[in-house]
């Protein structure tokens, strides 16, 4: 059996054993927190894509745009690798001197009936609206840091 002494005389067996167990748990922290830092990132480029594989869907003609089903159904198979996405999908229209942020803005027009302005082209510009959600819980929940926190994306195409 092999002795280590220190400077002082007195041997050294087991230190490695203790800073090993002093270490471990912060090296087990670490990997658990890359590993979540890595779902996350993956998390928010697959909704991202979704929302636009929607998007796309609902933006293809004037028909597709009021097909709200197949917008959802088009993102949620787009993030079928995630568990609890939910997608939602609308179409709205502006008039381009009053542009709207969704369908509850205040500056959304009727898309049938309005018109816009005549310096403005007089025809109302339609819209596509492709909204995906999940909320991504951690692997190992770590004090000061939130065990849950919500991913989302919207995607705004104007239609063809």
């Amino acid at each position: 059996m092999k002795t280590t002494l220190s400077l002082n005389g007195r041997r050294r067996c087991g230190s490695a054993t203790v800073e090993f167990a002093l270490t471990l748990p912060l090296l087990v922290l670490m990997c658990l927190g890359t590993a979540d830092f890595g779902r996350l990132f993956f998390s928010g480029v697959t909704i991202a894509n979704a929302a636009a594989a929607g998007a796309f869907f609902g933006a293809q003609n004037n028909i597709k745009s009021g097909d709200s089903a197949g917008m959802q159904q088009l993102a949620a198979e787009d993030a079928r690798d995630l568990s609890g996405v939910t997608a939602t999908a609308s179409r709205y229209c502006d008039c381009p001197d009053a542009p709207a942020d969704g369908p509850a803005s205040p500056n959304a027009v009727n898309c049938i009936l309005a018109t816009c302005p005549v310096d403005n082209y007089g025809v109302p510009r339609l819209f596509v609206r492709t909204r995906v959600r999940q909320t991504f819980q951690v692997i190992a929940p770590v004090p000061g840091i939130p065990n849950s926190t919500e991913v989302g994306r919207d995607a705004y195409l104007r239609v063809q």
